[in-house]
């Protein structure tokens, strides 16, 4: 019996290997070209007929898109002839198309119909369906939303219309755990993503890198979780640091005299986010005790607006910083100043990135030890200084505090003015005395780049090529010598003694390699190219220039990340062959 199927088979295959097409006739196809649905069939006029082509060619015309029915079948002619019979049932021709569910603050709808194949005026295609499908999920993802596009078809009861019905993931609950001091209302300040918002990704992320930045937990750790169709649970599991310090100590200042110091702050006044700040330093030179007050609330209103002030009375010192090596002064070591003042300041976010602040200062300087200093080695221009600063701030980068990618610009113009009452030393004729009124203005722009991916965590250590360009002016009348720019030192060109160089412009650009060795610990190259000039004359060994001069400083440096901040200290070197070593507390930029 299986020897006869086997030949039985064998014959109707040659039988139907002996029959051939002998024509193709297509059923319904309007808008769709007849030529078209011959292209993607294989079976073809003068070929052998093949029923199990028949069943190849429905799939492939299916597969087209524009059809939804489709019947491919043959007939026989006669002994030798086929006829193949192509019916075919087009989709409806697009009239109208309408997204349903999208929360245009995510995704304009204009995005989403220029995005897509499907285009009113045309047939509805099946096949680019699901492909618009991909791509407005993609478009979303791409802007950081969720969303499942849950139809992309005609209208049962309009079939002109093309829906577009999309779920969007919608933040159901916020829970933060862990806090035992910070309040939740200041918690709530900080996270911006609220419940019945259509979750972002972005916004989330700046809102823990927010968290993450003040500095007053131990470790932020986000979960969330999905208890239905397009609603999210986020949860943040915090532990909180020790935000509260009194420090008791000696210091060395920066002519290395010795100084008691006394610091009580708290960066987290009572879980309020306020922070306050009470210092005293006293010298072993005796002129006084050196007393700071600081006040900062990062919350005074509903727009988030921040309020800082400083009421200080403080000895400084000119041509002295964290330096070691090349340590020339043009003016001796026996004085120093004296500035007593205070400096209220407001500052509000405009948006995500943008931020403007004002700020006003008053102080009284007074020189200290002239009488000590050898042969008038000093500069006095006592008196009165008053500012008013405008800022604005764009702030585009990952992590504040440690940055890798974005940017940073920074435009200031600050209002001014002086009443010098007295004066003596090295500026006695130069200076003037009386009221002067200036307007300096200062622009700084900052660059970061990284060849490793966006941090899964913020504090993670990241190779980090980093930029700075910065310029200032000064305008209108006489400066006090004390308020013009200075170039040289830690913060503006390394290799040099601090403030080297002075005058009332300033440029510089400054790059850096930074490279993590362990998490809390950096290797980094450095170049510094800057200077300052068309300021007061050369004081001594201190020549200065009135036009444009720029030097170069290059060298190497660390940096260390520690529980009171980050640590810095580069060896540095400049185009004179001199070297200095700069120590620096905080990060330089």
């Amino acid at each position: 019996m299986a020897q006869l199927g086997f030949a039985l088979t064998c014959a109707m295959a040659q039988a139907q290997d002996a029959t051939v097409v002998k024509e193709i006739v297509i059923n319904g196809a309007k808008e769709v070209s007849q030529d078209a649905i011959l292209t993607a069939m294989r079976t073809k006029v003068g070929r052998p007929f093949l029923q199990t082509q028949l069943d190849q060619d429905k799939q492939a015309i299916e597969d087209m898109g524009f059809f939804k029915a489709v019947d491919v079948r043959g007939k026989p002619i006669n002994e030798t002839e086929w006829q193949v019979v192509v019916d075919v049932v087009e989709w409806d021709k697009i009239l109208e198309i309408r997204v349903a569910g999208n929360d245009e603050k995510a995704v304009k709808n204009e995005e989403i119909l220029k995005a897509i194949g499907l285009k009113v005026g045309s047939l509805f295609n099946l096949k680019l369906a699901r492909q618009d499908t991909k791509i407005i999920e993609d478009l979303y993802t791409k802007k950081g939303y969720f969303a499942r596009v849950a139809d992309l078809g005609p209208l049962e009861d309009s079939p002109g219309t093309l829906n577009i019905a999309i779920v969007l993931l919608t933040v159901n609950q916020i829970t933060v755990e862990g806090n035992t001091k910070t309040q939740d209302r200041v918690i709530g300040r900080l996270i911006k993503t609220r419940p019945g918002d259509t979750f972002s990704l972005p916004k989330w992320q700046r809102d823990l890198r927010r968290m993450f930045e003040t500095q007053w937990f131990e470790s932020i750790d986000p979960t969330q979780s999905e208890p239905e169709l397009g609603k999210l649970d986020l949860k943040i599991g915090v532990k909180e640091t020790r935000t509260g310090n009194v420090d008791f100590g000696v210091q060395v200042d920066p002519r290395s005299n010795f100084a008691g110091l006394i610091r009580f702050r708290d960066t987290n006044f009572k879980g309020t986010g306020q922070y306050w700040g009470l210092e005293f330093l006293q010298a072993t030179t005796g002129r006084g005790l050196s007393v700071g007050f600081d006040y900062g609330n990062p919350f005074i209103d509903s727009k988030d607006t921040a309020l800082n002030v400083s009421v200080y009375s403080r000895e400084s010192y000119r041509f002295s910083g964290g330096g070691f090596g090349s340590t020339t002064s043009p003016t001796g070591d026996n004085y120093s100043e004296r500035r007593t003042g205070a400096q209220v300041g407001l500052s509000r976010p405009l948006n995500d990135t943008l931020n403007v602040s004002a700020s006003v200062k008053y102080e009284t300087i007074k020189t200290l030890g002239a009488d000590d200093a050898l042969s008038g080695s000093f500069i006095q221009q006592d008196g009165g200084l008053g500012t008013f600063t405008l800022a604005a701030t764009l702030n585009r980068r990952d992590v504040d505090i440690d940055p890798s990618r974005g940017d940073w610009l920074r435009l200031s113009v600050e209002p001014g003015f002086s009443n010098i009452t007295s004066v003596g030393g090295l500026v006695a004729g130069t200076s003037k005395l009386g009221r002067s009124d200036f307007l300096r203005t200062y622009v700084e722009y900052r660059r970061y780049f990284t060849d490793q991916k966006p941090r899964v965590k913020f504090d993670d250590p990241r190779r980090v090529l980093a930029f700075r360009l910065r310029y200032g002016r000064i305008d209108g009348g006489d400066v006090p010598f004390y308020e013009q720019y200075f170039a040289g030192g830690a913060n503006s060109l390394r290799g040099y003694s601090d403030d080297r160089f002075w005058g009332r412009e300033t440029a510089g650009m400054t790059m850096e390699y930074r490279y993590p060795i362990q998490k809390s610990f950096n290797v980094i190259g450095h170049m510094d190219y800057a200077g300052a000039w068309n300021g007061y004359p050369g004081l001594n060994e201190f020549r200065q220039y009135k036009k444009a001069q720029f030097f170069l400083g290059y060298g190497i440096g660390f940096s260390f990340k520690t529980p009171l901040g980050p640590i810095r200290l580069d060896f540095s070197f400049n185009k004179e062959g001199g070297s200095r070593t700069h120590f620096l507390i905080g990060s330089n930029f």
